[in-house]
């Protein structure tokens, strides 16, 4: 629905228009009437009609002045004058205005009607081309920053195809970002985020604080990382990109939120986005060394070292051998103190160093594969060791190196309690056919482990010991001259009268009738 307002000093003609022109059909409303200039001209201030029908001679202010006020504000509302006076001067005014026409009163409701019919009619179809002109915009606005970073990433390429589509790049970016171009000096940041929601709002909030910054940016997402073309005024800026990463930082309204930042070298065309694209990335894989909220440049880089001091076979080996050793905690400060001596040393190279550490997680996993898998999470390792900065590679070795001191101190625990049952069901029951098989059956072991734990807990077999502690009691209840040989053999376990007295010369020396003569002698 189109709004029009009516302007005329005659009451009877504005009547007559509001009476006989059939606005409902023509998909008009009247928002309103005023009987001059001046009034009209505040009404159509206050409502912005897209029809204006008025009158050319009034009182305080006319139509022509009235018009001219009006498209001082909106060139396109569509003015009809009405006039009872067939002026030139008038009619001349009226076309420089643009007005849609000029009719003389009395006025011909027909066509009257016809001509408004006619200019709702332009009314709409121009709305309906601005609707369409608006939409295009909007769809160019919204592809823009996706042809950008389609721009952008060729950029960062390298080699001959590169070369054939740089001169085509560059025009494309002068259309389409002008103002990247004007500056003359240019560098290349790369970036992460800590968290994923940073990373899903990290191209606005990049922008965000470019522009507080007083940068022009373009930004793009190459392999998972952040890459940002930031252009300078001057070669040496280098407080400018510190600048946006603060305020990154600050925008993000959390410092453990943390963003990192690598930052080539200055460069000043833009074929040379790849080679500082490289040093960028180079830059920022230091924050392995470093950590979050902090700016790392390139240039600032020293000469990578050699790890084999830190991380010889020689070095494996003591740490394998501690492992091995069940010296766990010895471990931990070992491991600590060489990622201490780490951190004092000139950047090595960050994937040969977590290669390394990753031999030595290697090596605990497979020590303790039986308690490392009861509590390892596939993916938390895996992510720790192929994208995690070195503190948390160090506090997830150290954590399990914890874990497993824990595991081992409770499993010791548990052996000795579990060594305390054996031996006390073997004492109460040496005089009976007490054998592996009915202790194993007795602690819930299998007869294998039980004997290995039990050998390497007191140092001798389970049978031997079953036998050196009925030997030891036969030797007191031989001293009671009153039970005969036979009887102290079944008190002890041995139905075998014989038997028993060949295992009891074999672990004293004589016999057991020999041994009760040698206690009598001796009492």
């Amino acid at each position: 629905m189109l709004t029009a307002i009516l302007v005329d000093d005659e009451p009877m003609t504005r009547k007559g228009l509001l009476r006989f022109v059939d606005w409902q059909r023509l998909g008009i409303q009247i928002g309103g009437e005023a009987e001059d200039g001046l009034e009209a001209y505040e009404l159509y201030v206050e409502l912005r009609p897209e029809l204006v029908l008025c009158d050319v001679r009034m009182p305080r202010m006319d139509g022509i002045e009235l018009a001219h006020r009006i498209r001082q504000i909106d060139p396109d509302c569509k003015i009809i004058f009405l006039s009872g006076y067939n002026d030139v001067e008038y009619l001349k005014s009226a076309i420089q205005l643009q007005a849609v026409d000029y009719m003389l009163k009395p006025i011909q409701m027909e066509e009257l009607t016809a001509l408004i019919e006619k200019t709702a009619a332009s009314i709409s179809h121009a709305r309906s081309k601005q609707q369409e002109v608006d939409e295009m915009r909007e769809q160019l606005d919204r592809s823009k920053p996706e042809l950008a970073e389609r721009l952008f990433k060729m950029l960062l390429k390298t080699g001959p195809e590169f070369e054939s589509e740089y001169i085509t790049v560059e025009k494309a970016i002068a259309r389409l970002s002008p103002e990247l171009l004007t500056k003359g000096w240019y560098q290349i940041a790369v970036f992460r985020f800590q968290t994923e929601d940073a990373l899903q709002h990290w191209r606005e909030e990049a922008e965000a604080a470019a522009a507080e910054a007083g940068l022009n940016v373009m930004t793009a997402d190459m392999n998972g990382v952040c890459v940002a073309l930031l252009a300078l005024s001057s070669q040496r800026q280098d407080d400018l990109p510190a600048l946006w990463l603060n305020r990154l930082t600050r925008r993000r309204g959390n410092e453990e939120r943390g963003v990192v930042a690598g930052v080539g070298e200055p460069f000043q065309h833009l074929k040379g986005c790849a080679t500082s694209y490289e040093q960028a990335a180079k830059a920022l894989s230091h924050s392995f060394y470093r950590g979050w909220n902090t700016v790392i440049w390139y240039s600032n880089l020293a000469p990578q070292q050699n790890t084999a001091s830190l991380f010889s076979q020689q070095a494996f080996i003591t740490f394998e051998e501690l492992l091995r050793g069940k010296e766990l905690r010895a471990a931990s400060e070992w491991l600590d103190q060489t990622i201490n001596e780490l951190l004092l040393k000139p950047p090595l190279d960050v994937e040969s160093v977590r290669k390394k550490l990753f031999r030595w997680y290697v090596a605990m996993t497979r020590i303790y594969s039986e308690t490392m898998w009861e509590f390892e999470n596939d993916y938390l390792w895996a992510t720790t060791f192929m994208s995690g900065e070195l503190y948390m590679i160090r506090k997830f070795m150290l954590q399990r190196l914890d874990i497993l001191q824990e595991a081992l101190d409770q499993t010791l625990a548990s052996d000795k309690s579990v060594i305390r049952d054996m031996i006390r069901f073997i004492q109460q029951n040496y005089n009976q056919d007490v054998s592996i098989n009915t202790v194993a059956a007795h602690v819930h072991l299998a007869p294998t482990y039980m004997c290995i734990l039990f050998k390497k807990e007191k140092g001798v077999s389970i049978n031997d010991y079953i036998t050196q502690y009925r030997i030891e009691q036969a030797k007191r209840l031989l001293r009671d001259r009153k039970l005969k040989l036979y009887e102290v053999s079944h008190m002890v376990g041995y139905q075998d009268p014989n038997y028993f007295s060949k295992v009891f010369r074999k672990l004293a020396g004589v016999i057991p009738s020999q041994y009760r003569e040698s206690q009598r002698e001796e009492g």
